[in-house]
């Protein structure tokens, strides 16, 4: 607690029962910028904080502390002693500094909370969709065990203990605990979850130690994730069942929808947020402007694409809509005009029942678009640009396993002949 600032004419009640009541307060300034202040009034006077910065707008801001303790004795909430007053205009001139600059008085340890407060609060600066989802996760599982733990003093054991601890424990379920992991697929999916909460973890701690909240990475630099827990994708849907489960779509308008997703590989998200503009026919390419990691990229289109995209903006004004919600929600009488996430869950579930095939989110038709450039024998490195991937190693994790024989094909038929040697002279035998 830092010390008490004296004053002999606002320290005591006698003291400033001799001050002649007025508007203006009796200021005793703390610290350069900030001021405690002491408004007399005919039945007794109340204290003010004063901060200043003149760089901030506007530069000086005031605050009201509460009662003096004229009349009644100080009870430290609504009615504060001289000492009490100055320890509350401290308090709130880290909140005014923090209005101020953006930044945070830090006061005690650096803690993992600190951490990932920090981090969120970049994440949402940033425009990262994801910020939500990260701060649920942050107080489900880092928060209870590490929340209170000085972020300097961090080791390797005590991380990869929390990591053990946290592919042992059960997953959740909206929010409600279910049964400890079981079977080698439990135990990998578990792995798997804590690998990406680790990710992110690291990443909030490596901006702690770019700002300067930490002065090494030596408690985390070391530590691995844990290895073989991602699982390839294996289920993609044939030409046969794209077929299908378009003819099966209830609205044109979700037809349309899908029909986007089979031949770009978008998130849903994305193709909600298109407009007219977006599409180039001139040179048959798809802008997303904003992807889940904030950047843009350009989707090459095949004909049938271009020929499918020029007809959905034909007319269309270039700020409006590509796939507007036209057609109503089960709920509503009116269509709201956009998509919603539970809505469509429900209509891929509906489309799949009519298409008699296994269900599906919408989000797989990303995988059956990654998968069929990958067996056509597209390289890696333009199936991520496809995608949005900075890096193709997502691309090699989930569709690595249908390279062989795509790369086997794609040799046999690009490579050139050399004719530098002659065909076999001898027959060969064939036995049985």
């Amino acid at each position: 607690m830092a010390r008490t600032k004296e004053d002999a004419s606002l320290k005591s009640r006698s003291a400033r029962e001799k001050l002649a009541p007025r508007r203006e307060p009796y200021w005793l300034v703390l610290e350069k910028g900030r001021a405690l202040g002491y408004r007399k009034g005919l039945n007794g006077g109340t204290w003010i904080a004063r901060y200043y910065d003149p760089a901030a707008d506007p530069p000086r801001v005031y605050e009201s502390l509460g009662a003096a303790d004229d009349v009644s004795d100080p009870d430290g909430k609504m009615v504060l002693s001289f000492a009490q007053a100055q320890e509350a205009a401290r308090q709130w001139f880290k909140e005014a500094f923090h209005q101020a600059t953006g930044e945070r008085v830090q006061t005690g340890d650096y803690t993992v909370a600190d951490v990932v407060r920090d981090y969120l609060a970049d994440r949402e600066r940033n425009g990262a969709k994801t910020a939500k989802r990260m701060k649920w996760d942050f107080e489900a599982r880092v928060l209870p065990a590490l929340g209170e733990v000085a972020a300097a003093k961090l080791t390797r054991k005590r991380i990869e203990d929390w990591l053990a601890q946290l592919a042992a424990s059960p997953a959740r379920r909206r929010g409600v605990e279910g049964k400890a992991p079981e079977t080698e697929e439990e135990i990998r999916a578990r792995k798997e979850s804590a690998n990406r909460l680790w990710k992110n973890f690291r990443a909030a701690l490596n901006l702690a130690k770019e700002n300067g909240k930490i002065p090494s990475d030596a408690g985390w630099r070391d530590v691995k994730a844990f290895r073989g827990t991602t699982r390839a994708r294996v289920r993609f849907l044939s030409v046969e069942e794209q077929q299908r489960l378009v003819n099966a779509a209830p609205s044109e308008d979700f037809r349309r929808l899908l029909q986007a997703g089979l031949f770009t590989g978008a998130r849903e998200s994305e193709l909600i947020r298109l407009v007219a503009r977006d599409f180039d026919s001139d040179h048959g390419t798809l802008f997303i402007e904003k992807s889940k990691t904030g950047k843009s990229r350009h989707i090459a289109l095949t004909e049938e694409a271009r020929a499918f995209f020029a007809a959905c903006t034909a007319g269309l004004d270039k700020e409006v809509p590509i796939f507007p919600r036209v057609s109503y929600d089960r709920k509503d009488s009116k269509s709201k005009g956009t998509w919603s996430r539970s809505e469509l869950c429900r209509m891929m579930a509906e489309v799949c029942r009519g298409a008699k095939i296994a269900p599906m989110v919408f989000h797989e038709l990303r995988h059956t678009y990654a998968s069929g450039l990958v067996n056509s024998g597209v390289a890696l490195v333009y199936v991520a640009a496809q995608l949005g991937h900075s890096s193709i190693k997502m691309v090699q994790a989930h569709y690595g396993h249908l390279c062989p024989d795509a790369k086997a094909e794609a040799i046999r038929k690009l490579s050139p002949v050399l004719g530098i040697a002659e065909p076999p002279k001898v027959a060969t035998l064939k036995l049985g």
